[in-house]
């Protein structure tokens, strides 16, 4: 009963993640849920927090990439300004999604390498 009850939680906790504009908000909702103990050693629990903690770490590269090609197609007197937002949102990635500032930044340093600001 607890694992059917803990496996539906991570259900609504992707519904949410889906939905899910902001990286702020995807971090917010990956780390809100932890396998109680009592269903620790259950392969079914830790399947669907596993699922929950992947399906935010998929949004959150989508949310990236969007962010990235913004940054590309933008105006090249804002990009400084883009960029700054960037960064400042991507300090936002933490816990089981700390790994995808690094994954960003060197996104973001082969679109810059690509797209160079025209003088």
């Amino acid at each position: 009963m607890e694992v059917r009850r803990f496996v539906a939680r991570c259900e609504t906790q992707i519904a949410l993640i889906e939905r899910a504009d902001a990286l702020r908000e995807i971090s917010r909702l990956a780390t809100l849920i932890n396998v109680p103990y009592l269903i620790t050693e259950n392969p079914v629990a830790v399947d669907a927090l596993r699922m929950m903690q992947l399906r935010a770490e998929e949004k959150a590269r989508e949310l990236i990439t969007e962010d990235i090609q913004h940054f590309i197609r933008g105006d090249e007197h804002l990009r400084g300004k883009l960029k700054r937002a960037m960064l400042d949102a991507w300090t936002n990635l933490t816990g089981p999604l700390g790994h995808l500032r690094t994954w960003a930044q060197s996104k973001l340093t082969a679109a810059e390498l690509q797209n160079p600001v025209q003088p």
